[in-house]
């Protein structure tokens, strides 16, 4: 689930994106949105137009089993392009997963900036922000 979402997410095939999430999925990052519907507004529409291009790599993830929902951390960075400059973020996300009809999808996914700053600059002493803002 976790590695679909990079994958489909970097590849913007948005239906299988979206498809990732329950019917009532909340997605909590650069903005909060739930439900189907805001998610592909949110990612469809609104992430395209503030980045270029981005990629994401997660690792280190942690999942906690309990019948047929789950919880969990993964880390995570993110490269992207914004503007024209080369942008480096890391974070991590707080995932709640369930598992409906056989297929895990997440309930909820939240993301935590630890910094995002543009490649040139690096990142020491800098807080997140965001310059799509």
């Amino acid at each position: 689930l976790r590695a679909r979402y990079c994958h489909l997410l970097d590849d913007r095939q948005w239906p299988a994106f979206i498809d990732l999430f329950t019917e009532d999925g909340v997605f909590e990052g650069l903005s909060a949105v739930r439900g189907r519907a805001a998610l592909t507004a949110f990612f469809a529409h609104r992430v395209p137009a503030m980045t270029e291009e981005f990629w994401h790599f997660c690792s280190n993830g942690t999942v906690v089993l309990d019948g047929d929902r789950a919880t969990g951390r993964i880390s995570m960075e993110y490269l992207s392009v914004m503007k024209g400059v080369s942008y480096v973020s890391a974070g991590h996300y707080d995932d709640e997963m369930v598992k409906q009809d056989g297929v895990w999808r997440f309930a909820a996914r939240r993301l935590t900036f630890y910094f995002l700053a543009p490649l040139h600059e690096g990142w020491a002493g800098r807080p997140f922000h965001n310059p799509a803002a």
